[in-house]
């Protein structure tokens, strides 16, 4: 019997749920949706909190030995950075899934970490009730928090972080952590014990003293690399650790319960395609939009509307041709005779050489299959588009140079790099056509990476300003000196060991990565 199938069975007499070592499954587990790949020794189902606890406290204890056992946690392995993969132990919140109480009146809900955003907001709709957050429903709660997109939404709902109320988490020696406000009078008492919570607070406290510089920096810098949520720990009055659970991907512990603050349930959304030659008057029309208060401002180069046309996807909506240029979609989420409203004012403000088409009981159907057409551009057959670098902030002011830049880019490398993303939040993705089966395709997402980060970089914008950076988008990062000594001292104090994610944020080597690139991406549909 091998080592790692003596540690399964060890593992599977103490907990309820289940350890695997079995290749066919530990091989299930070693993709997420970027373009790594790492087969991980065991995968682990837990089936409660006190599974994760144990889970964590063995591999804990295993380091203090000598012997190391680096552990993820894994959603629905949606997670486009490498950060839900492992060579170590694969920890899945998959069973981890049920919604434990609504409370109607408090407008709170309290649920599992592996409960899917599709799940959640198909129970709060009984009640009136949603989480406005724009992104792939079988995403799960802790993977949208690990994670923190800037969604299409956030604009308007502020994204996930704007909807946790309370977490509950389980550290790496198998503690458990609930987050809480707290006074600075209260958080005293939180600093003055023995055990590894105590620790946390002290720490964290001394961090944003001491670093104090550093975070508070200009708001307009918008970065989910590291540990930046530290910022949001403390303010003048009360002490919370939760922001620092956000964008952490798992690295400092790992939620089991989440309490959430859930929004009343909108209206249907009503959208207007408008389509432009250019990126100007594009702009100008974004801009106005914004004025209006929309639900959503998404902006797609025509080259992906063109290529979904050719993959068969054509809603009415679409031109009968594409040609250069891009094509906006605006939705309005307010009572009906409001978004009308919004809708009429911005048919007044286009041109009438402006190709414009608003939503109607007849064409209902035709909006809705809009992200559909997106889906087939990101899985044409022409070519995997792989999640190289999604997610980057560009500021607005700089969009329109960033794309003539983009363009010439494109001539660089002689790739076509057509842009998608939200002009309300920022937050834009360039997906090129990748070969991973070939070693220049993998030479070429590796340049790709280095010259596409230059260029965000050139223009005021930050590679993890929409998402933090996991494995892959590391291998074009470098933190000033200063940040990185203190995103270390917060990963040492949560994790002394170095046990969670350790390939992945401050733990990151590009070698590693590099020697992990997968060489195909056609497991998988691809979703935004």
């Amino acid at each position: 019997m091998g080592q790692l199938n003596k540690i399964a069975q060890y593992l599977n007499q103490n907990i309820v749920g289940n350890v695997f070592d079995k290749l066919s499954i530990r091989y299930a587990f070693a993709e997420d949706r970027s373009i790594v790949k790492n087969i991980p020794d065991l995968v682990a189902l837990p089936e409660t909190t006190d599974d994760v606890r144990k889970l964590l406290r063995f591999s804990n204890q295993l380091a203090n030995r000598g012997t190391r056992l680096p552990v993820v946690v894994r959603g629905n392995g949606h997670d486009k950075t490498g950060s839900a993969t492992t060579n170590g132990m694969l920890i899945s919140t998959r069973k981890l899934n049920k919604i434990q109480e609504i409370d109607v009146r408090s407008r709170l809900v309290r649920v599992q970490s592996g409960v899917t955003l599709g799940q959640l907001n198909s129970a709060l709709s009984l009640y009136g009730l949603t989480l406005p957050v724009s992104a792939d429903e079988h995403e799960t709660i802790g993977g949208l928090i690990s994670n923190c997109y800037s969604d299409d939404y956030a604009s308007k709902y502020g994204g996930i972080l704007n909807f946790v109320d309370r977490a509950e988490v389980a550290l790496v020696n198998g503690d458990l952590l609930r987050t809480e406000t707290v006074s600075h009078h209260a958080l005293s008492r939180k600093k003055s014990g023995i055990n590894l919570e105590n620790e946390i607070y002290r720490t964290t406290d001394r961090l944003i003293a001491e670093y104090e510089a550093i975070l508070n920096r200009p708001q307009n810098i918008i970065d989910s690399a590291g540990y930046h949520t530290i910022a949001l720990v403390k303010n003048n009055k009360t002490f919370d650790l939760l922001p620092l659970l956000f964008s952490a991907q798992g690295t400092l512990g790992i939620i089991t319960e989440v309490i959430l603050r859930p929004a009343v349930l909108r209206s249907h959304t009503h959208f207007l395609m408008a389509n432009f030659k250019t990126i100007r008057p594009a702009i100008d029309f974004m801009n106005f939009t914004k004025t209006l208060q929309p639900l959503m401002v998404n902006i797609y180069d025509n080259r992906i509307l063109k290529t979904a046309v050719e993959n068969g996807k054509k809603p009415q909506i679409f031109p009968h041709r594409f040609g250069a240029g891009f094509t906006v979609l605006v939705g309005f989420d307010d009572k009906p005779r409001l978004a009308r409203k919004k809708i009429r004012s911005c048919l007044d403000f286009l041109p009438e050489s402006v190709r414009v088409v608003a939503e109607d009981n007849d064409n209902t159907n035709d909006f809705a299959e809009f992200n559909n057409a997106i889906t087939s551009f990101l899985n044409s057959a022409k070519g995997e588009r792989a999640p190289i670098i999604d997610d980057s902030f560009i500021p607005p002011e700089h969009l329109t140079q960033f794309i003539a830049d983009l363009e010439q880019l494109e001539t660089i490398l002689n790739a076509e790099l057509p842009l998608f993303g939200s002009f309300t939040s920022s937050n834009y993705s360039v997906r090129p056509d990748l070969k991973l089966e070939q070693i220049s395709g993998r030479q070429f997402a590796l340049s790709f990476i280095q010259s596409y980060s230059r260029l965000v970089q050139e223009h005021a914008g930050s590679i993890t300003g929409g998402g933090p950076e996991g494995c892959v988008k590391s291998l074009a990062l470098k933190p000033p000196e200063k940040e990185m000594e203190l995103f270390k001292e917060i990963k040492q104090v949560f994790d002394p060991n170095n046990i969670l994610g350790s390939d992945i944020k401050t733990g990151a080597h590009n070698i590693t990565t590099i020697r992990r690139l997968r060489a195909s991406y056609n497991h998988t549909i691809i979703t935004k």
